[in-house]
Order: structure tokens, then C-alpha cells, then sequence
């Protein structure tokens, strides 16, 4: 039988530390939900300033969107000045907690520049309402917080 010395000893210590380090490395990543606010971080970050040149556009309206929770409906409404039949694009309802429950709709205005979401699509809590349209080529942007009940 072989005797148990120094060198065999300082050898296990370090394997053992290997072995959990490792382990702990790999546990941690598959265990940690790696949420990010934009998949394309880098590509948002270049069109930043076109998002800029949007909202001044939309703060030098004479006439601002109105997004407004009463019961259990959003409601829209778009500025009076433009014709709701030119008025186009896209609202996105962003879940800061859970990016899986986002949602994108298509604007559909009615006669009166108004459309209407119901909250029951959407979980309580804390959403981020984000709001891009256009009329005849012209992008603007809209950004508010809202917490659904």
C-alpha cells in the first residue's frame, strides 16, 4: 500500500478547487435569465439619433398624443390635425420584468383619430408604451410608463 504524502495531497487541493470552480462557473450561468432591454443593443444604439430627430418632431406638435388608462382600456388618441386614414405604424407594450410578454399592434385609427387597447391582453404591472407613427413619410415617436392593474 502507498503512503499518503505532501505531494499526492496538494495535488487533490487543487483538482478539488478546479473541479468547483468549474462547477460553480457553469451552474451560475445556466442557472442566471440573461435579459436584455434590446437584442441588437449595439444596431439601437447607432439608430439613436434618428429616434432623437423623431421625439423633437413630435414635441414641436401643436397638438401632442394622449394615452390615457380608464377601466380596463387604453385609450389613443392621435392629434386632430392629421387624417386618420394617413396615420400609420406600430404601438409596442414593453414588459421591463418579462420580455416575453411584449406585444406589437398595428395602429388602427377610427373617425375621431382615436384606437383602444384592452388591458385584459395585457398581465399587471409596470409597461412601457412605445409608440411609433407616421404620416406621409414623417416618423414620430412616443414614449410613456403606465401601470396596469
Amino acid at each position: 500500500m502507498k503512503k499518503f504524502n505532501w505531494g499526492t495531497g496538494l495535488a487533490i487541493v487543487i483538482v478539488l478547487f478546479l473541479v468547483i470552480s468549474i462547477g460553480r462557473v457553469v451552474l451560475i450561468h445556466v442557472l442566471v435569465d440573461y435579459d436584455l432591454v434590446e437584442e441588437e443593443y449595439y444596431d439601437a444604439e447607432i439608430k439613436y439619433q434618428e429616434q432623437i430627430n423623431k421625439i423633437k418632431r413630435t414635441e414641436a406638435l401643436p397638438e401632442q398624443l394622449q394615452i390615457n388608462l380608464t377601466g380596463n382600456t387604453i385609450e389613443f388618441k392621435f392629434p386632430s390635425l392629421f387624417n386618420p386614414e394617413l396615420v400609420n405604424g406600430n404601438i409596442l407594450f414593453y414588459k421591463p420584468s418579462d420580455d416575453l410578454l411584449d406585444k406589437k399592434l398595428e395602429i388602427k385609427l377610427n373617425e375621431e383619430n382615436k384606437t383602444y387597447i384592452d388591458t385584459k391582453e395585457l398581465s399587471a404591472g409596470l409597461w412601457k408604451i412605445k409608440v411609433e407613427w407616421a404620416v406621409n413619410d414623417v416618423t414620430y415617436y412616443n414614449e410613456e410608463s403606465m401601470m396596469v392593474p
